[in-house]
């Protein structure tokens, strides 16, 4: 009897490896889309961060039409056009601040949505709904990015005239410089990962549930 024990020990370890890690096993497949995620994140930025564009520039020139004219999209970057009066002067004449804004930065997160989604076992059509609402998710937080880094600029960047347009609003640089930070460190990575944990919590329970067992 006690040399048939080691052989159950070794089937059941034998049958365990077999099996493997299902939760291993998924992140390993999402890694695998991620190269086709960047690849059509960046393939397709123009038209991914129009919505963000849109969004932007109603935020700015809604709010403080005094001191945003409007945002224009140059492919995939905004140019932020503003009414603040810079000194320095272009041909002879005075000219107004604009601002280079690269979106991007702030929307990676939607490549690591796709590979995560796809790599989810779920029907298509409910797996085009994560999809379109992770890509609002991500226009989110690239808009909030977007417009915290065009106040960035104003107030700690573009010299003296800027900041003190910056000072005429009820914005502090304290706030500034806090949801900056939010939006370049930490929302690009961690709303997209926390919404689709939110999208799938009945199937990432299954899969702890599975593993306690």
């Amino acid at each position: 009897m006690s040399e048939r024990e080691p052989e159950r020990v070794e089937e059941t370890g034998a049958e365990e490896t077999s099996s493997g890690n299902p939760v291993k096993e998924m992140f390993l497949l999402a890694a695998l889309y991620l190269p086709l995620g960047f690849f059509l994140w960046f393939f397709l930025a123009s038209g991914l961060m129009y919505p963000a564009s849109r969004l932007v520039e109603w935020l700015l020139t809604g709010f403080y039409p005094d001191l945003f004219e409007q945002v224009v999209q140059l492919g995939f970057h905004f140019e932020v056009q503003t009414l603040v009066v810079m000194p320095q002067q272009v041909e002879g004449r005075t000219a107004a601040l604009n601002l280079d804004i690269n979106p991007m930065i702030y929307a990676w997160g939607l490549a690591l949505l796709f590979g995560l989604v796809m790599a989810t076992p779920m029907r298509g059509l409910r797996r085009l709904v994560q999809l379109i609402v992770g890509f609002i998710i991500v226009t989110l937080v690239t808009s909030w990015g977007v417009f915290w880094e065009v106040w960035r600029d104003m107030a700690f960047l573009m010299g003296p005239e800027a900041a003190a347009a910056v000072q005429s609003t009820n914005l502090s640089a304290t706030t500034i410089a806090l949801c900056y930070q939010l939006g370049y460190l930490m929302f690009p990575g961690v709303i997209p990962i926390a919404a689709w944990i939110l999208m799938n919590r009945p199937f990432i329970e299954q899969l702890v549930q599975g593993r306690l067992r």
